[in-house]
């Protein structure tokens, strides 16, 4: 998917940096070309990470897809941070709704949900398998601690990162304490916008009137749960 300006770049677009390289040519001359220069840096929009990727090379045009399970922009080297921002939540909201599903994407939120639990958990669990769902219908997540394998509702996707991060840890924990003792609460709260989280859930449920339930199916049952 790509975005371009059709009356040229903004005039808050600055020259981009070059650095200087060399080729040779089939005549054995050699003949000066610049090297691609390239930036990346993570910004939260509307509480989303998003993953800015700046290049030399871009000049026109602004792009996004889903990468490593979060959405990546690429624009032009040099554009206005703000600039920059009002990009980012374009492309965020064009793509927002279609996360990848299949292999690919159960992959990308494995590799989230492990990077959550050596972040937040101090890696006393370690999923082996992570997927999203379409048969979620009455929960955001389950769990079954004895596999360790969580499914996440596909309806999750399309909700700020954060809230998917909540939803992520609290089933991770679930690999640890099967019930929502103090314990289990004390373990989900070292991520810090894990109440946050579960607060926007609850708002959700409610507001749509689906009866969605922030507390998971955990067990050996959690596999058989079938489509309302």
């Amino acid at each position: 998917m790509t975005s371009s300006w059709t009356d040229g770049p903004p005039s808050t677009h600055r020259p981009a940096s070059r650095a200087a390289g060399h080729r040779t040519t089939g005549t054995g001359r050699r003949r000066a070309t610049a090297r691609t220069v390239r930036e990346t840096e993570d910004l939260q929009i509307d509480g989303t990470t998003v993953r800015i990727v700046r290049s030399s090379r871009r000049t026109r045009t602004v792009s996004a897809a889903w990468r490593d399970g979060i959405v990546q922009v690429s624009v032009p080297m040099g554009l206005d941070p703000e600039a920059e921002r009002d990009w980012a939540r374009k492309m965020l909201t064009k793509v927002a709704s279609r996360q990848p599903n299949g292999p690919a994407a159960d992959t990308e939120l494995l590799a989230r949900a492990r990077a959550l639990a050596t972040t937040w958990l101090d890696g006393e669990v370690d999923p082996l398998e992570v997927v999203w769902s379409t048969r979620q219908q009455r929960r955001w997540g389950s769990c079954t601690p004895s596999t360790g394998r969580i499914r996440i509702s596909s309806e999750v996707a399309a909700m700020p990162g954060w809230v998917l991060d909540g939803v992520l840890v609290h089933e991770l924990v679930h690999l640890r304490h099967g019930d929502h003792s103090a314990a289990f609460h004390a373990m989900a709260n070292r991520y810090p916008r894990q109440q946050e989280a579960m607060a926007f859930l609850n708002g959700v449920s409610h507001a749509t009137g689906r009866g969605m339930s922030g507390a998971d199916e955990v067990g050996p049952e959690a596999d058989q749960e079938k489509e309302a």
